[in-house]
This record gives structure tokens, C-alpha cells and sequence, in this order.
């Protein structure tokens, strides 16, 4: 599956915007994963070491370790957005990119050690975790509003469920909006391909020091965190990483 759109911005030469199924990315877009993985690679790292509260990970973590890492976690229903830039060489190149899939109840997280310059995070499942679990974090809230949204969150359970990962700008794009309009058009597709019910619940999993306030400030609300003390995959401060959802 893959839809292109044109788009004039101000900020930016012509660029466009592509929806890329798992399947596509498999049998005509391959060449397309290497360049995606590493823009990914690249937003992470310089996100997890120019961090106002200390260096949260080493700039060798790799958030994806490898180009199939990437197929692996969309997995086979999720799809991908990608909007790129054409050089004056006439060459397509992604500065933007963000995923959607499905959500599978996993469970808790952990940091997966790799070898020394490739270290990938990924959710560890958790199969005997009773799903209410994943609220215990969140027990006391000073928010009348958020406390609303928690209840509802947890009433909801039966609507469908869909993960939005991997989220990201080049760092020579940012602070433009594109990582909104990047969530918008995730959001749309997702609503296009679940049309009953109208309400759909979304989950994000984020660093707390990086990106909590942003998807706050979009309605999303923390339902679980679990903390990374320092040292932990070369972290030199540790960081937090939080579970956050809202409905649309």
C-alpha cells in the first residue's frame, strides 16, 4: 500500500507524504529501510544525549539494531508514514517518519543488552500480567481532569487498540510541526480503518524526560511508568519510561 501526497510548506522545499504498508516495505520499498532505520536511529540518539536533564543514553544506543528490528516491531497490520525531501540530485530523502499497529498487551520493560555499540530497547512480554496492572503506577492523581481520563481509559477496554510508535523529525526539521502533522495523519488512517465504533484508544510508550510533556499537552494521558536507574545501558543519570494513552 502506498498513497503519496504533495505538500507546499513554507519551511520546507517541496517534500511528500507516503503510507507504506508492512507488506510494501517487504516487496517493492526495501530500499526504502535503511535510510528510515537510520533516521529513526539518528532522532533517538541526539534526543537521548542533548537532554537538559544529562546525557539519558550513549549516542551508540540504537533504537532500532537492525533494518528488520524495524519490520519486526510495525509487524504485519501495522503501516508507516514517511515524508521526504528531494535534493538537488533529485535523490528522496526521509525526514520525517511515524508507525502505527495494533496493540499487544506486553507488560513491563526492560533494556535488552546488546553488544557493547548496539543496544536495543524494546517492551519485554509479560504474559501472567493481569492488564489493570499497568495503572499501578499511576495511583495518585492531583488532576481531577487526568484522573477522568484514567476512569474512562479503564472503561473502555473492548474499543480497539492501536500503538503509535517511533514518531520522529530530523533534528534540522524540528520545532516546524511536522511531528503533529505526522500524529494527525496517523490518527486519520487508523479512524479510516476502524470506522465502528467511533472511539479509538491509543497508546504511546515514550522517555518521561523527553517527550511526556509533549503528548500531554495532545490530550495523552500517563497510565505507567518504570524507572531506569543510572548506569543502566549506559545511562549516566537514568531515565523513566512511561506508558501514556488517550481516546479519539
Amino acid at each position: 500500500m502506498t498513497d503519496t501526497s504533495p505538500r507546499n510548506d513554507r519551511s520546507l522545499p517541496s517534500s511528500t507524504l507516503q503510507l507504506y504498508s508492512a507488506t510494501s516495505f517487504r516487496e517493492s520499498h526495501a530500499d526504502l529501510l535503511l535510510p528510515l532505520t537510520a533516521l529513526i536511529n539518528l532522532c533517538y540518539s541526539v534526543g537521548h544525549t542533548s537532554s537538559p536533564h544529562g546525557i539519558l543514553l550513549p549516542y551508540s544506543y540504537q533504537r532500532l539494531a537492525t533494518q528488520a528490528s524495524f519490520l519486526d516491531e510495525v509487524g504485519a497490520e501495522g503501516f508507516t508514514f514517511i515524508m521526504s525531501i528531494q535534493t538537488l540530485e533529485g535523490e528522496q530523502v526521509p525526514i520525517a517518519s511515524a508507525s502505527a499497529k495494533p496493540f499487544k498487551e506486553l507488560g513491563h520493560y526492560e533494556v535488552m543488552q546488546g553488544s557493547e555499540l548496539l543496544r536495543e530497547f524494546k517492551r519485554k512480554a509479560a504474559p501472567s500480567l493481569d492488564p489493570a496492572s499497568r495503572f499501578e503506577a499511576i495511583k495518585d492523581c492531583d488532576s481531577t481532569e487526568t484522573q477522568e481520563a484514567l476512569n474512562s481509559l479503564r472503561a473502555d477496554t473492548a474499543l480497539p487498540k492501536w500503538e503509535i510508535i517511533c514518531n520522529v523529525v530530523h533534528p534540522d526539521y524540528q520545532n516546524r510541526g511536522l511531528a503533529a502533522e505526522m500524529y494527525n495523519a496517523l490518527v486519520e488512517e487508523i479512524q479510516r480503518r476502524e470506522p465502528e465504533p467511533k472511539r479509538i484508544h491509543l497508546v504511546i510508550t515514550t522517555m518521561k524526560e523527553l517527550r511526556e510533556a509533549y503528548y500531554q499537552k495532545r490530550g495523552f494521558v500517563t497510565t505507567g511508568e518504570k524507572r531506569f536507574g543510572k548506569g543502566v545501558g549506559g545511562s549516566e543519570v537514568g531515565f523513566s519510561v512511561v506508558e501514556m494513552e488517550k481516546m479519539v
